[in-house]
């Protein structure tokens, strides 16, 4: 069995610039002496929240729809985006559920930090969950942005994990934490 331990970087250099991450070339030695060329993207650390709504039938989403350029495909998620440089998770996920939805939260709830992709992602996940939300304004889209809003049953929501436009392993992630919160998980 072995041990593992931190690889040390030896050099490191920026390959490209793709506007919303860099892709990044580092060669490391691990300390039994094995060396390599490894590759990352460092991408800004991201946020995504639960809205929930009450109303008299239970509990609902606030869920989005849009285009993914990656999948080519509509994809039904929790609203999201990137923490700007200098902000706070918690403040972004709350600028994000504004100009996404046009929704605001009474409170937010921290529900964890995850790894996209910790075998070349060097961000992270916020996730939260935001109660109490009230439709307060119309949507502040970004450039390149289309989002249609979707108030969603939650139950509804959790049997469209999987389908095939609610793949977002994200999304997924954040579900299971809300479970976690909502104390379903035992």
């Amino acid at each position: 069995m072995h041990t593992a331990y931190p690889w040390i970087e030896l050099s490191s250099k920026k390959i490209a610039d793709c506007r919303v991450f860099k892709v990044r070339s580092s060669e490391r030695q691990s300390t039994s002496g094995k060396h390599g060329t490894f590759f990352s993207v460092d991408a800004p650390d991201w946020v995504g929240v639960i809205p929930v709504v009450e109303t008299p039938a239970g509990r609902s989403f606030v869920m989005i729809r849009q285009f993914r350029h990656g999948t080519r495909n509509l994809s039904i998620e929790f609203p999201g985006g990137i923490v700007e440089p200098g902000e706070d998770p918690a403040s972004a996920i709350a600028r994000e559920l504004i100009e996404e939805t046009g929704y605001k939260a009474e409170m937010l709830v921290p529900l964890g930090i995850l790894s996209p992709n910790p075998a070349f992602m060097t961000n992270t996940f916020h996730a939260f969950v935001a109660e109490g939300c009230v439709p307060m304004r119309t949507q502040c889209l970004d450039e390149h942005e289309e989002i249609e809003v979707m108030l969603v049953p939650e139950r509804e929501a959790i049997d469209m994990i999987g389908a095939e436009d609610m793949g977002h392993a994200l999304m997924t992630a954040t579900l299971f934490l809300y479970a976690r919160y909502m104390g379903w998980l035992g």
